[in-house]
């Protein structure tokens, strides 16, 4: 078993969990922070910028985060990383998964 008290890793788990299902490998460089909700969508997380520079700092060249959150991340100092916003699971696995 597993317990985690920050809500940013549910994406990563829940990419974790679909990559296993699917016989899928998540592709290098992804990193992925968000919080499900019960319905499924994808929420922002306090101190997402930061997150986000962090992981641009450490080479990651793509972040997946909730699609409200991408507005408020903006562009400076995010050259080098693709932000890609997505609103529920069911788009968060057509854009990470898809063949």
């Amino acid at each position: 078993g597993l317990t985690l008290t920050e809500t940013a890793g549910d994406l990563a788990i829940a990419a974790a969990i679909c990559s296993s299902f699917l016989e899928y490998p998540i592709p290098k460089g992804i990193a992925f922070i968000g919080e499900i909700g019960l319905s499924g969508e994808l929420r922002t997380v306090p101190r997402i910028d930061k997150r986000v520079h962090a992981l641009a700092k450490l080479g990651y060249k793509t972040c997946v985060v909730p699609k409200q959150a991408v507005k408020a991340l903006g562009t400076e100092g995010l050259e080098n990383i693709k932000i890609v916003g997505c609103k529920n699971l069911k788009e968060f696995i057509n854009v990470v998964f898809s063949r």
